[in-house]
């Protein structure tokens, strides 16, 4: 029986070197390789695909978080399983947004002991532990905050437009322009580039028509 190949990334590198040492007793894994960063995390999968990743959510050195990496894993490599291993345990909202990434489980730090049932699971399930259900609920959720101008914007400026290009082409002010954006971050109390956002909605599926 082949081993299940496993990228673990974790900036903290005494949890890095915990976790391999105490993946040595299971002989079913093979932790191949560790990545204190994204970027790192990228180089790895580009060069020796994954099973599974293991990722931490508060990396040091992005802005970018394991669960934005998650969405971007999940897109570019749909068969790799994404397992959240993280200290935070009381968000609710990253918690549903790492299931809308893709990801398959969310782990606490403490309950690490737990990480090779998981992986065992991930492997043998098509898809997240929690279902479909749990997604749609999350889906639905996201997508009732964007009404059909909204969905327009965001469409236009994940065409690569600048909302300068948008006013002209809706026939706005660039200032009207500037305060739609701005209510459409509001919602999502996003903090970052409008533009990440826009790309996020769109891998999300947020911004297709409404059916009917």
């Amino acid at each position: 029986m082949s081993k299940i190949r496993v990228l673990y990334v974790e900036d903290d590198p005494e949890w890095r070197e915990g976790i391999s040492h105490f993946f040595q007793a299971h002989e079913r894994i093979d932790l191949y390789a560790c990545a204190a960063s994204i970027e790192a995390c990228f180089s790895v999968l580009q060069d020796q695909p994954a099973d599974v990743v293991v990722m931490d959510i508060l990396l040091d050195d992005t802005e970018l978080t394991g669960v934005d990496a998650t969405l971007d894993i999940t897109t570019q490599y749909p068969d790799v399983k994404v397992i959240m291993l993280s200290t935070l345990d009381d968000n609710d909202e990253i918690f549903n947004e790492a299931f809308m990434n893709g990801a398959y489980d969310y782990l606490y730090k403490y309950d690490f002991e737990k990480l090779p049932e998981t992986i065992y699971e991930a492997m043998s399930n098509p898809t997240s532990k929690y279902g479909s259900r749990l997604r749609k609920l999350v889906y639905e959720k996201k997508r009732s905050l964007l009404n059909k101008g909204d969905r327009e914007l965001l469409s236009l400026m994940v065409e690569g437009k600048t909302q300068l290009q948008i006013a002209e082409q809706l026939q706005v002010s660039l200032a009207a322009v500037k305060k739609h954006v701005g209510r459409i971050l509001k919602k999502f109390n996003w903090s970052r580039s409008s533009r990440e956002l826009a790309d996020k909605c769109d891998k999300w599926g947020l911004l297709n028509e409404d059916e009917g």
